[in-house]
């Protein structure tokens, strides 16, 4: 389990010192392997999502701060990017809702609480080129 989140939370780092998007789509496919455990289906349940954040929230408050990401993450200053879009009401924390829930309703297009690999590899290849495209100063223009 513990290699399992900590692979959600840091995949993001590794994907974002690609520069490619072919590096970026394999990195996230190994991402998504390591993820789907249990079971290891080639789908992701939300239950896989939310023992990754559990495991993550060391001190069982029901939210992440900056250092419990950055713990199993690391240091680079680009962590600070990526806590902050998920962030998304800004207070500074991580709720389940914004860093398991929102993105998975987002992902599972038919809500029947799966997870395709490619609803998976598309929601975070995206996310990784919109935070590319912030960190550069694109504005999509």
């Amino acid at each position: 389990m513990q290699l399992h989140a900590v692979a959600f939370a840091g995949f993001i780092s590794v994907v974002l010192s690609q520069s490619h998007h072919h590096d970026i789509a394999l990195a996230v496919d190994r991402t998504f392997d390591l993820i789907d455990f249990n079971p290891k289906d080639g789908n992701l349940q939300y239950q896989e999502l939310s023992m990754g954040f559990d495991y993550i929230d060391t001190n069982d408050d029901g939210v992440l701060s900056f250092e419990e990401y950055i713990n199993v993450t690391n240091s680079e200053p680009i962590q600070r990017d990526i806590f902050n879009h998920y962030d998304t009401n800004k207070d500074g924390v991580l709720q389940k809702t914004e860093y398991v829930d929102t993105p998975f309703r987002a992902m599972d297009h038919n809500g029947d609480n799966v997870v395709t690999r490619h609803d998976y590899d598309h929601f975070y290849t995206n996310m990784i080129h919109h935070i590319l495209q912030q960190q550069h100063g694109h504005n999509g223009r």
